[in-house]
Parts: structure tokens; C-alpha cells; sequence
């Protein structure tokens, strides 16, 4: 069997999910908020690593959320990233109230308690290689202020060549309209956490562009398109360690990168290079593919000191990256994106992205 099942609740409500290949790779991810718990694989030297942060069981990750909530390995939905203004949504024909998680009526990530908290059906696609496994949650109408229910499916794929795939298909089940635009926010640090933070890492973007954000937001997109050139947003004329960028930023409001790459204006065709990483200490490199128009680069720049997770590891600042592709963030708001999040009846929304990993 190349997909395996173990408890991750003492009360057995809560699961999770081990996909293996031939190579000894495993890929775990629990049915509480369609969650990548897991990425164990051998790297450059031989040496087994998990190179994604998490915790050891779902009452740890409990515990953890009263600390701080970097949102390891989530499945975000029903939209990821923020939006602004909050309190006056327009969708279904009516202006809709979403709830302030972050100051100045801002939504982030789906809500108070979005996809990531929420308990998916669970379905073996298959058992045999490649393996794979896919999650569905229905979110009823008006969930989090959102009109329509809406059904969401992400399926997780581990191939032989040590890839994850995650497919994204959701559909309107009930209502005229809705807004959709899930992620996937798993962390990685290809060290295995050997090394504490990512500054060693190296990073290659495909994006020549960015979403500027508003000079009295500045976490908020405006939906204007601006070139990295001559910046610190620059991963596209060369490869960049994260070193070189991080102190560059206001250690107040932004404090590294958390930044919004447009590898195009809309959603593409087939899926494409997006971002590269690798750790030359590791000898571990991952590349991002995907069929959308953003990434959003964060490079965990908030994570708390106090969260110990697997193995005893204490996480701090830039411990890991997360690449978080979608559509773009805020789109319900900017008029020139805004019909790429929105859901009507009989239309199906897609999204592919494939983590994957070799050596440099």
C-alpha cells in the first residue's frame, strides 16, 4: 500500500494521511484543514529530512494556535490573502460584511475560522503509484459573510520524480454567485531545520512583475502592476540568497518578503516555472509550478519564537518560505481581476501547482 492512515486526534475525529513512492519520499496530510503535516525525503548527502515546519498531533497544533497561527500547511479557502475594504464586499448582488481579522478592516485567509480549521471527507483515489488522495468540504452559505455554498475538492498527489501535486476544483452548489480562491500554505526550509531560518537559501523567481499595495496599508494590493527591477523584489535577473533582501525591510510593517509576483495577468493553460529555491548546504531544491497568475513570496517573516514543533524544533522569524499560489489577492475589490474569484452556477474553478523537489 503507497497510502496509509493513522489517528493524528486521541478521539479519532482527526486523521492523517501517509503517500509514499519508491524512493522512500512520504507526504503527509491530515483531514483537519486539508493540511500538509509531513515532507520527508532524503536529500543531497542521503540524510532523511522533514523540510516542512508542523506539529507532532492535532492537540499540539490546537495548543499552537493560542501561541501564534502561521497557518502551516493549509489548505486556505474560501479566499486566501487579504481583502480590503472588508465590511463592504459586493457579491450576489448585495454588499456583504466579512469579518476584520487584521486592523482596519481587513480580511485574511478565508476568515475567522476558514478552510484551514475545518474538517474535509476523505477519499483514496489511489493506492498504487503515484498515490493519491483527495479532500472535499462543502462551506454552507453565508460562511464567514460569503453568499452561495460552495463545494471544494483538492486532491494531493506524491509522484515518483518526488513531486506533490495539488488540484484545486470547486463549484457552486447552491446560490447565483459566490468568491473562491484557495491556496496552499505550507512552509519549507530544505535544511530540514538544521539550519534555523531560510537566509541561506537561494531563490529564482519567473515573475518580472508585483502588486503594489497602498503607501498607508502597505499589506493591502492595489491591483497596479509595477517591475521588480531595481528593487529588492528582483529574483528574476539572478538568483538571490534571502539574506541579501531581509534587512532591507521596515522590521515594523513588513519585516521581509510578503510580496504579491505576478507571473501573469490570468490564469494560464498549462502549469509553468514560477519559483526555484534550493539550500547548497542540503543539497535539496525545490520548483514551484503552477497555472496561476500570482505568488505570493512569504518568507515567514512573523512566525512566533515561542512555537516548538516536530523533533523539539523551535520556529522563530524565517524559518521556512511558504509559495502560496491563486488568483490575485484582493481581486474581489479590484475591478480589472475581479471576476477571476468570482463562482456561478455550472462554471467549475481550477487551480494546479506542483512542489518539486531534486538535487542541485
Amino acid at each position: 500500500m503507497v497510502v496509509t492512515k493513522q489517528a493524528f486526534s486521541q478521539d479519532g475525529s482527526v486523521d492523517e494521511y501517509i503517500l509514499s513512492n519508491t524512493n522512500g519520499t512520504r507526504l503527509h496530510v491530515t483531514n483537519w484543514g486539508a493540511r500538509v503535516t509531513r515532507f520527508i525525503i532524503k536529500d543531497g548527502h542521503g540524510t532523511e529530512r522533514d523540510i516542512v515546519p508542523g506539529f507532532e498531533t492535532y492537540e499540539q497544533w490546537q495548543a499552537s494556535l493560542k501561541i501564534d497561527d502561521p497557518y502551516f500547511g493549509a489548505t486556505i479557502g474560501r479566499v486566501a490573502g487579504r481583502i480590503h475594504p472588508s465590511n463592504n464586499v459586493t457579491i450576489a448582488n448585495k454588499h456583504c460584511e466579512l469579518p476584520e481579522i487584521q486592523p482596519n478592516l481587513v480580511c485574511l485567509h478565508g476568515g475567522k475560522e476558514g478552510f484551514d480549521k475545518k474538517l474535509f471527507a476523505v477519499e483514496i483515489v489511489s493506492n498504487a503509484h503515484p498515490a493519491s488522495v483527495k479532500f472535499t468540504y462543502v462551506s454552507p452559505d453565508g460562511e464567514e459573510g460569503v453568499p452561495g455554498t460552495v463545494e471544494l475538492s483538492v486532491l494531493f498527489a506524491l509522484t515518483e520524480d518526488n513531486a506533490m501535486h495539488i488540484e484545486y476544483a470547486g463549484r457552486l452548489v447552491d446560490g447565483i454567485e459566490s468568491m473562491l480562491n484557495p491556496t496552499n500554505h505550507t512552509y519549507w526550509n530544505l535544511t530540514g531545520f538544521s539550519e534555523p531560518t531560510i537566509h541561506n537559501h537561494v531563490c529564482r523567481l519567473a515573475a518580472d512583475r508585483y502588486m503594489a499595495t497602498y503607501p498607508d496599508h502597505v499589506m493591502v494590493p492595489t491591483g497596479e502592476l509595477l517591475p521588480v527591477s531595481n528593487t529588492a523584489l528582483d529574483f528574476t535577473t539572478m538568483p538571490r540568497k534571502y539574506s541579501e533582501g531581509l534587512d532591507t525591510f521596515d522590521k515594523q510593517t513588513v519585516r521581509g518578503y510578503d510580496h504579491i509576483f505576478a507571473a501573469s495577468e490570468s490564469p494560464v493553460e498549462n502549469i509553468r516555472e514560477v519559483a526555484r529555491v534550493w539550500s547548497e548546504s542540503s543539497g535539496l531544491r525545490l520548483t514551484v509550478l503552477s497555472d496561476q497568475p500570482a505568488l505570493i513570496m512569504y518568507t515567514g517573516n512573523w512566525i512566533s519564537d515561542e512555537l516548538v514543533g516536530k523533533y523539539g524544533v523551535r520556529y522563530r522569524n524565517y524559518a521556512a518560505v511558504a509559495f502560496e499560489t491563486q488568483r490575485f489577492p484582493n481581486a474581489v475589490n479590484i475591478p480589472e481581476f475581479r471576476s477571476q474569484v468570482l463562482l456561478h452556477p455550472g462554471e467549475i474553478f481550477g487551480h494546479r501547482v506542483v512542489y518539486k523537489l531534486d538535487h542541485i
